[in-house]
């Protein structure tokens, strides 16, 4: 007879600010479909953005899940465990043996275009295959790589919120950056092969990177990785404040904010509770949010803050 596989899902945020109620949001989502079907939480930070990395965005993010009363089975347990045996930087070679599998197959090119070079040609920021043809040596000082996206290319999905969702690759996100100008692996490439090293099958994440599970689900395609493709997908509403989705430069909005300003655990509850709609439920803390929660009852739209 066959059995069906436990659910194993991640928490990920990134030490590149204070978190915020988006943040929040979706790592008590997070926790909540894991818990409901018995499955496993690991923690996982992904740190390849030194360049906004500082020590206190990181312990943020152990002061956050501990103020939600959020647990989780697998990763690190505080900053030092952390960087001496989770750190993405001490898994540089797994990231770099994908990119070679993207080289052997001819899909990857040079291209050192700025930002602003690609701005002048394109207003809406999307990269106008500058370099496609150039065929810049890969070992060009100062170019990124980017992986070929075929014209045409979407990438279908079912996600368990939202059904059946199709992305039009080659035109939201065409030929993408899979190694930073620093030579250091894209976010597309660590988020792959990080999920695949720890047998993640539920990958839950906000709306707004829907772009990068299709460019993920195109990598994994074109790799071969079966374990990827067959992941689950879950796509949560945003949280927005004036029409605009929250980010870390939401200062006011940050989570470590509001807990200088006296905002307890309880009120945090009742205040997403509310986001959601679910204000009449009880929601008090993460054992109630977890014995309210159900799936199809999540929001489809943005939840204004």
């Amino acid at each position: 007879m066959e059995t069906t596989p436990s659910i194993k899902t991640r928490i990920a945020p990134t030490p590149s600010g204070y978190l915020h109620l988006g943040n929040a949001l979706s790592f008590a989502i997070t926790w909540a479909l894991a818990r409901k079907q018995q499955g496993v939480v690991a923690l996982r930070i992904d740190d390849l953005d030194n360049a906004r990395f500082r020590p206190e965005y990181l312990q943020d993010i152990f002061d956050t899940l501990d103020f939600m009363g959020l647990d989780y089975d697998e990763g690190p347990r505080n900053p030092k465990d952390f960087q001496e045996n989770y750190s993405q930087l001490l898994r540089l070679p797994a990231y770099q043996a994908q990119l070679d599998k993207l080289v052997q197959q001819g899909m990857v090119y040079a291209c050192p275009c700025s930002r602003s070079q690609i701005a002048a040609l394109s207003p809406q920021g999307l990269y106008p295959l500058t370099c496609r043809n150039t065929q810049l040596p890969l070992d060009t000082p100062n170019a990124a790589w980017r992986v070929r996206i075929p014209e045409g290319t979407t990438i279908t999905f079912q996600d368990q919120l939202l059904g059946n969702c199709t992305v039009a690759l080659a035109l939201e996100m065409p030929d993408f950056v899979v190694r930073r100008k620093d030579g250091i692996p894209a976010y597309q490439i660590a988020s792959i092969v990080d999920d695949l090293a720890m047998g993640v099958n539920l990958i839950v994440r906000g709306e707004d990177l829907m772009l990068s599970t299709a460019a993920q689900l195109y990598l994994a395609q074109r790799t071969g990785v079966a374990a990827f493709t067959n992941a689950a997908f879950v796509h949560h509403p945003l949280i927005t404040a004036e029409g605009s989705k929250l980010s870390k430069s939401h200062d006011a909005l940050s989570l470590t904010e509001m807990r200088k300003a006296g905002l307890t655990p309880r009120q945090f509850w009742q205040k997403l509770a509310e986001l959601l709609g679910w204000q009449n439920a009880g929601i008090a803390d993460a054992q109630s949010f977890l014995q309210q929660f159900e799936l199809k009852d999540l929001p489809r739209q943005a939840l204004q803050v």
